[in-house]
């Protein structure tokens, strides 16, 4: 068979330098490309209840004990690592990472790199994902992927509230750590995801991890779709229930987003979001620090809130659930 006809290949793609260990350089816009052409088999993650119930049960009971972070930590709980030693040699064409130990000790020297000095440009769309995009923020994965080892049950109250067949937007979902606990805990309720982000690396390493799931569709907001970021066709529909948690902060124009996710969102859905109030430095958008109360102020003129508080728009919001009033 001609190379013409062969399938897309889901391998990153590198820049020319690095060394593919600690100082791994990825060109993360084409390797989503690479990873969104490639067609992958679709099956079921649903689980019967009961099944879903012990693992909950089990899984909550070895945090409360403090016996996870151990586990995690020594190596001796490692479908985690697994999970992502496979993408970072098949996917990424890392060098080897034999050990825990030596997983953590990248996660360091990444996170070391990432840390910045100077206030970072935000001049348009094309810079914000840029900025997003730079080589050491796969820090921002290998963050992400050791929180979801230690914390894979999130949102407890939330999944107590959602109904049976419910459609999901995880909106800024990075590594979707509520469709992960779904699809470990709750995935008896049925549900449908889209997951959306901007082409970064956690989302990236989200795709690979979800790429077979019938129950996902992923939607990635590049720099021309801002003003219109659930325009794919998959997208149209509206939601049950929108998850927006550690996203607010980082945004060039929350109340925009705001008032656009609350459009696309049901009579009586679900809004799941918080707020940090951060410096505006770093990857925090100086914007979102300015708009803040703006943006919840908009959230509030919709919605009742069921969770969390917000009483105080001067400080920095907690996990919240809101439902939007009928009418």
């Amino acid at each position: 068979m001609s190379s013409s006809h062969s399938p897309p290949s889901p391998r990153a793609v590198h820049h020319g330098d690095g060394n593919y260990l600690d100082q791994i350089r990825l060109d993360i816009a084409r390797s989503h490309i690479n990873l969104d052409r490639h067609v992958s088999a679709k099956r079921s993650v649903r689980k019967s209840r009961i099944g879903n119930v012990l693992r909950l049960l089990v899984g909550g009971a070895m945090i409360r004990l403090g016996l996870r972070e151990p586990l995690v930590m020594s190596g001796l709980s490692r479908r985690w690592f697994d999970d992502f030693t496979t993408y970072w040699y098949d996917i990424l064409g890392g060098r080897p990472i034999p050990t825990v130990a030596d997983f953590n000790a990248l996660l360091y020297e990444y996170r070391r790199r990432q840390q910045h000095v100077d206030e970072l440009s935000w001049g348009d769309a094309a810079q914000h994902v840029a900025n997003w995009q730079a080589p050491d923020a796969i820090y921002l994965t290998f963050h992400g992927t050791r929180r979801l080892a230690l914390q894979p049950i999130v949102g407890l109250r939330l999944w107590r509230l959602v109904p049976r067949g419910a459609r999901v937007l995880e909106y800024g979902c990075s590594l979707a750590p509520y469709y992960y606990c779904y699809r470990h805990y709750f995935s008896h309720l049925g549900c449908s995801f889209v997951l959306a982000d901007i082409p970064n690396f956690p989302f990236h390493y989200a795709k690979h991890l979800y790429r077979h799931d019938a129950e996902v569709e992923f939607a990635t907001i590049g720099p021309d779709q801002f003003r219109e970021p659930l325009a794919d066709p998959e997208c149209v529909a509206r939601f049950d229930v929108i998850i927006v948690t550690t996203v607010f902060e980082h945004l060039d124009d929350p109340p925009f987003v705001a008032r656009y996710l609350l459009d696309r969102l049901n009579p009586n859905g679900l809004l799941v979001f918080d707020y940090i109030k951060s410096e505006g430095h770093g990857l925090d958008h100086p914007n979102a620090l300015r708009t803040r109360q703006a943006a919840l102020s908009t959230i509030l003129g919709e919605t009742e809130v069921v969770h969390g508080n917000v009483d105080d728009l001067e400080e920095s919001i907690g996990f919240c659930i809101a439902r939007k009033v009928d009418g």
